[in-house]
């Protein structure tokens, strides 16, 4: 089976998503990926912050060709014109590519690539993000019912005429019930072996309370800062980057914290190191859409590496939780379980274990994989 897949970042980048994690697994079983990739670009966001990374030998990466006076030009909403911009001239290059390659499928992923369901190929669409909500906040001051009910009337419309429709979270599906299945996020077991064998030392004070991720506006960092000013015994690792990293770093040079290492953007294969690091791990999200029906890949990762973890109550985690994960909304509640955590015999452990047994029943990408892979076969057999 051939796949191509239009990706709207850089794919040898910090910010490892699950494309990353799936279309590896599936070019690792034998069929052929074909990546689009734009440009590059100067950027905070982590998805165009570029690091060395192998590929399989069935992926290959596509650049594809946008004049340097549009792509480096500078516009209001900069994010949403880019993306827009960039499935322009991707979509030529597509047809292309799909012609010469003799592509069986398509994979599409977000609003502006839609255009891509006039390729005569197998259309897989998969619903990732609460796509309307990340449209309003992309938008800022132009935000408005009348652009974000266009959006909305497009993603109803890829729902609808694509062949076979996933969705990340059971939120998600449920917008569209009975059309769009739910393909998880997960963890690669593998990986996680390998980050073990190289650990790291960073001899920092106990306990470590972590948090790893991009450095976005749904994550909840002013809560985050306050904990550290209530905790200042305990040392705060934060690992990854975005476009909020600046932004914490002087609030935590403002407010004169100590207790606080920020580690800037990590490849995706030593995130399991400084994992290894923490003692208890942090799932904050600000209580928002976008937020509600994530399927957050950092909490399988943390659950992997039998670490405790306290989160903010989303919807999705009715769905993934097994009496395994502790709660806190705010700096009292997320304190309070923290000191539990930490002084209760054994529940540390307790939470961890069942945390880490759940994990590798239900979220492994090599299982999601054999998934996806099979649903497609059975839409090309149809």
């Amino acid at each position: 089976m051939k796949i191509l897949f239009p990706y709207m970042a850089r794919w040898k980048s910090v910010n490892w998503t699950r494309y990353h994690s799936l279309l590896t697994y599936v070019a690792e079983k034998g069929h052929q990926v074909y990546v689009l990739q734009p440009p590059a670009m100067e950027s905070e966001e982590t998805n165009f912050q570029e690091i060395d990374a192998s590929l399989p030998a069935n992926l290959e990466l596509i650049d594809v060709t946008i004049p340097s006076s549009i792509w480096k030009r500078h516009f209001p909403v900069e994010k949403l014109v880019k993306k827009g911009i960039y499935s322009v001239y991707s979509l030529a290059a597509a047809k292309k590519v799909a012609a010469e390659r003799k592509v069986d499928v398509v994979l599409l992923y977000n609003i502006p690539q839609y255009p891509y369901l006039g390729l005569p190929v197998a259309k897989v669409f998969d619903y990732a993000d609460d796509y309307i909500d990340m449209l309003a906040r992309e938008l800022g001051p132009l935000n408005c019912s009348a652009l974000t009910g266009i959006g909305r009337r497009v993603l109803n419309r890829m729902v609808e005429r694509s062949d076979l429709v996933f969705a990340v979270s059971n939120v998600l599906a449920k917008t569209y019930d009975g059309k769009v299945q739910v393909l998880p996020n997960g963890v690669d077991p593998e990986e996680i072996e390998r980050a073990k064998a190289v650990p790291l030392d960073l001899r920092l004070q106990r306990p470590v309370i972590g948090f790893i991720g991009s450095f976005e506006y749904f994550i909840d960092f002013d809560l985050m800062i306050d904990l550290m000013q209530t905790l200042p015994d305990m040392t705060f690792l934060l690992v990854g980057r975005g476009r909020l990293w600046e932004h914490v770093r002087s609030q935590t040079k403002a407010k004169g914290l100590t207790n606080v290492v920020l580690t800037g953007g990590v490849p995706h294969h030593d995130i399991f190191r400084y994992i290894d690091q923490m003692d208890i791990c942090l799932n904050i999200f600000k209580k928002i859409p976008v937020s509600h029906g994530a399927c957050p890949i950092k909490l399988f990762e943390y659950l992997a590496m039998r670490k405790p973890v306290i989160t903010t109550r989303l919807e999705e985690l009715k769905y993934i939780d097994k009496g395994f994960l502790v709660y806190g909304d705010d700096v009292e509640e997320i304190t309070l379980g923290i000191r539990k955590l930490l002084k209760e015999d054994g529940l540390k452990e307790t939470v961890a274990d069942r945390g880490y047994a759940e994990t590798m029943k239900h979220y492994r990408w090599d299982a999601i994989a054999d998934e996806f892979v099979r649903q497609i076969e059975g839409l090309r057999a149809r």
